[in-house]
């Protein structure tokens, strides 16, 4: 019998780190020496200190970007220096070097004021913000076949580096610079569902962001906080528009009912923040409530988290 774990322990998957960091974490401050914009493993802070952009004190607990880096374009011609050399250490051969996609995020100091842009697999050592986007397809409960809610869910390539097989909201994608979280929306709808433009842009709405820290390996292991911004798309029947894999990123799609998706999650199917974003979803449509649900106050503060970072 598969074991099977409550709502509340699959968030608390998703939303691990603690509010007060203990001494494995280093803080990330900025040029100006005040600002922190991220959270860094001890092991991590030890690698750094052999930068001469950063000055690390061990008591502390800090990793201080070097005040002469006071414009955007001097911290990122060091910090892509740097990604590169960090891709070449064994340690980081998983996470930076085979992780490597030539592709920049951004990084907010002030918010909504870009500081620096940074090779996605490197930012997950930095331990700064990342930010996504993240869509559930639905086909209405009054256009199913059945009279049931359903979610169009994707089922990861099992090629993918990082949760091959596993259960995928409908489309998601990273927020790569230059790209706007509109455009990433239509962009990835097409290259990852094979959902056209003039179907996604007249249906597609926002509605909600998510905001957790993530530790992938456990207590103790890299913080990854991330903001997700959400949007919901329906569809107006089960078979008019389909989504299909196009660029390799999802095996298949498939339409699952409300009963049949919260099995899964509880059966720990779905990659872990998207099992996030379905809760948020069927909270946001009634099919989770405070009387359904014992933890419902708590599931829902743990979803929306505050950062102790500069956001976007």
């Amino acid at each position: 019998m598969v074991q099977q774990e409550s709502l509340l322990e699959v968030i608390g998957k998703v939303d691990k780190f603690p509010y007060v960091p203990d001494s494995n974490y280093y803080s990330l401050i900025a040029h100006d020496e005040i600002t922190q914009i991220g959270y860094i493993t001890k092991s991590i802070a030890h690698h750094f200190a052999e930068e001469l952009a950063l000055k690390v004190d061990h008591e502390a607990r800090t990793v201080t970007i070097d005040p002469g880096l006071d414009t955007l374009e001097k911290r990122e011609s060091v910090f892509a220096d740097m990604a590169n050399r960090f891709r070449k250490i064994p340690e980081f051969d998983i996470a930076v070097n085979k992780g490597w996609r030539n592709e920049l995020y951004t990084i907010y100091n002030p918010s909504q004021v870009p500081y620096l842009k940074v090779e996605r697999a490197f930012s997950i050592l930095m331990g700064v913000i990342t930010y996504g986007i993240h869509l559930n397809g639905y086909v209405p409960a009054e256009k199913s076949n059945n009279g049931k809610l359903k979610l169009w869910v994707q089922r990861r390539s099992a090629t993918k580096q990082t949760y091959p097989g596993m259960l995928d909201n409908t489309v998601a994608g990273g927020l790569g610079y230059p790209h706007g979280l509109w455009e990433t929306v239509v962009k990835e709808c097409y290259e990852e569902g094979g959902l056209p433009p003039a179907f996604v842009e007249p249906r597609a709405k926002p509605t909600g962001v998510l905001l957790y820290i993530y530790q992938q390996q456990g207590e103790g292991s890299i913080a990854q906080p991330e903001v997700e911004y959400i949007y919901d798309l329906p569809f107006d029947d089960e078979t008019s528009v389909v989504p299909k894999p196009v660029d390799g990123e999802a095996e298949s799609f498939v339409l699952m009912d409300v009963q049949e998706i919260l099995l899964k999650i509880m059966q720990g199917e779905f990659k872990p923040n998207c099992s996030l974003v379905v809760v948020d979803f069927l909270i946001r449509n009634g099919h989770i409530t405070p009387e359904s649900e014992p933890n419902y106050a708590e599931i829902v503060s743990r979803t929306h988290r505050r950062m102790p970072f500069p956001t976007r």
